[in-house]
């Protein structure tokens, strides 16, 4: 039967006893400030992949509303942008109304399309505010997004084209945005 017996530690000098606790003692604050940050940059990206969801989502709903009128549009907008505050609640945890910041909007816009026919294309932009909530990585990354507020933007934009009734000619003159 094999039976472990610790070497002896008679190679050591005194003063080199202890030297491993000092050694972790200087390494922990590094090696969790560093897994603290993977923690927070993961919280965020998986923020960013909902926010595009979301605005993905709220671009086919705006895309399936007939917009050739500034009257239809205006409408079109509006349930557009209300469907985004939804959408978004869906797909990005933790939401509140309040993290969608200044700058999100739904917008009916005209164009003309590759085969010179005039078009519509909804542009839905939602710029959303992710709380920070990892200590100290939140004190680093707060003011990057240009504003100190416990907060990180983060912006998605999507343009689609409208699927209006072929038979009419959209007579939008200019964006209509909510």
């Amino acid at each position: 039967m094999f039976v472990f017996r610790p070497v002896p530690d008679r190679h050591r000098r005194p003063w080199q006893r202890g030297q491993a606790i000092a050694e972790f003692a200087i390494s922990v604050p590094v090696i969790l400030l560093l897994l603290l940050a993977i923690l927070q940059f993961a919280l965020l990206y998986n923020a960013q992949i909902g926010v595009t969801n979301g605005v993905r989502d709220t671009a086919r709903y705006g895309s399936q509303l007939i917009a050739n009128t500034p009257g239809s549009a205006a409408t079109a907008a509006t349930l557009t942008y209300n469907f985004l505050s939804t959408s978004l609640g869906t797909y990005v945890t933790p939401y509140s109304p309040s993290s969608l910041g200044s700058g999100s909007q739904a917008c009916f816009v005209p164009f003309t399309d590759a085969s010179s026919q005039r078009a519509v294309r909804v542009r839905v932009t939602a710029v959303f505010k992710h709380p920070l909530i990892v200590p100290l990585i939140s004190n680093i990354l707060d003011g990057f997004d240009g504003t100190s507020d416990g907060a990180f933007a983060m912006t998605s934009v999507l343009e689609m084209r409208v699927d209006n009734p072929s038979d009419t000619v959209p007579a939008l003159s200019g964006a209509a945005c909510s």
